[in-house]
């Protein structure tokens, strides 16, 4: 009569094969999450910042025309009227929504869950359209 089943020796062999699997793919899937949540990151600084310029389109007019201007200076020495916001301003005021996975009104940083609404956008314009520089990376 024959045997059914595995001996020890070959349920230690698909151990030891699972095992050596795990260690290669471990490192493999961290390096991926952690690409994702740079990708992530960088995807929602895009629509922060692509949000901040239609704010200034929405108020050029502020930013141009104000009682006491700020001007941004950019790398050349060119001055542009300019408005600093924050991220919590673009929230408040409709052009980004907060984070769907949290319970409170917040924006977060994929890397850290840290908040982003105190950090601050320049916004600021040339020849009649707004742009945005991101004070925080």
């Amino acid at each position: 009569m024959g045997k059914k089943g595995f001996t020890l020796v070959e349920l230690l062999a698909v151990i030891v094969l699972i095992s050596i699997i795990t260690l290669i793919a471990i490192p493999s899937i961290r390096y991926a999450d952690k690409k994702i949540t740079q990708k992530n990151y960088e995807t929602k600084k895009e629509l922060i910042k692509t949000a901040a310029e239609e704010y200034g389109d929405d108020y050029k007019e502020l930013i141009v025309y104000a009682s006491t201007p700020t001007y941004y200076t950019d790398a050349s020495g060119n001055s542009y009227p300019s408005l600093t916001i924050t991220v919590r301003d673009l929230l408040r005021n409709g052009y980004i929504t907060k984070d769907t996975d949290i319970k409170t009104e917040d924006v977060l940083d994929p890397r850290d869950d840290t908040s982003l609404l105190d950090k601050t956008i320049i916004v600021y314009i040339i020849n009649n359209r707004s742009y945005a520089k991101l004070n925080f990376n």
